[in-house]
C-alpha cells in the first residue's frame, strides 16, 4: 500500500471510530492534511475498497473501514497510550469500594469500566465461573440497531460458559485484540483482553471499538489490580 492510501485509511478509521458516519472524500480532503485534490482522493479510496480496506454502504455514501482495513491500521497506526487522569482516578475509586471482598471488588470495577468504555465486560474467575455486564451499554452503539444483531449478541451471553475458558490458554499477561471473525464469541464484534492474577478481563465491543482507548484502560487495569 502505498504512503498516501495509509494515510487515508488511517483518517479514515480514526474518523469512523469517533463519528459511526461514513467517511467522504471531501472530508478527508479538508481534515486529513493530504494535499491533493478530491478527485484523486476518490481515486486513492476506489482502490482501497478494490483490494478490500474499505467498503461503500450506499452509492453515494462515504467509506468504512472493513475487517482488513481495521487490522491493517492496528498493526501500522495503533498507538499505545496512558489513560487519562479522569478516569484513572474513578476506576481507583471503584477499588476502593469492597476491600475486603476480592469478587465483588472486581464486579465493580467491571461495571465502571462499561460504562467508561460503552462496552460489553467479561470477567473470568475461573474456567467456568464467569461474570457479565453492560450488554445495554453494547446496545447503545449505533451498529446494534438492527434486530438480527441484538440477537446475535444475546447469544454471546447464552454460550460464555462455552466459549470464554478457551481463552484461559490464549490470552496472556500481554493484553490482546480480537478483531471480527478473529473473536471467539462474534464475528460482529471485537474485544480487548487481558489475563492477570488468574483473572480473565475482557472488553467486547463493536468493530469500530476504541482500540487505543480500550487498550489503556486494560493496560491502566493491570496496574490497579
Amino acid at each position: 500500500m502505498r504512503d498516501r492510501q495509509s494515510q487515508l485509511l488511517n483518517y479514515t478509521v480514526r474518523s469512523y471510530i469517533k463519528t459511526a458516519q461514513p467517511v467522504g472524500s471531501n472530508l478527508l480532503m479538508e481534515k486529513s492534511g493530504i494535499s491533493i485534490s478530491s478527485a484523486t482522493i476518490r481515486n486513492e479510496l476506489l482502490e482501497l475498497e478494490t483490494e478490500g480496506y474499505l467498503y461503500q454502504p450506499h452509492t453515494s455514501a462515504g467509506r468504512v473501514p472493513t475487517e482488513k482495513g481495521y487490522k491493517f491500521w492496528l498493526k501500522n497506526f495503533f498507538k499505545e497510550r496512558e489513560l487519562n487522569k479522569k478516569k484513572r482516578s474513578i476506576l481507583s475509586d471503584a477499588k476502593k469500594r469492597f476491600k475486603l471482598d476480592r469478587k465483588r471488588q472486581l464486579k465493580e470495577i467491571a461495571r465502571v469500566v462499561a460504562e467508561l468504555s460503552r462496552a460489553t465486560v467479561i470477567i473470568g474467575f475461573e474456567r467456568h465461573n464467569f461474570y457479565h455486564t453492560g450488554i445495554s451499554q453494547l446496545f447503545t452503539q449505533p451498529e446494534f440497531r438492527e434486530y438480527d444483531l441484538v440477537c446475535n449478541i444475546s447469544e454471546i451471553v447464552d454460550c460464555l460458559d462455552e466459549k470464554a475458558p478457551d481463552l484461559f490458554d490464549e490470552i496472556g499477561n500481554d493484553a490482546v485484540i480480537l478483531i471480527g471473525n478473529d473473536n471467539p464469541f462474534s464475528e460482529n464484534c471485537s474485544i480487548v483482553s487481558v489475563n492477570f492474577n488468574d483473572n480473565l478481563f475482557v472488553l467486547l465491543g463493536p468493530i469500530r471499538m476504541n482500540y487505543e482507548e480500550n487498550a489503556a484502560i486494560i493496560k491502566y487495569l493491570k496496574e490497579l489490580i
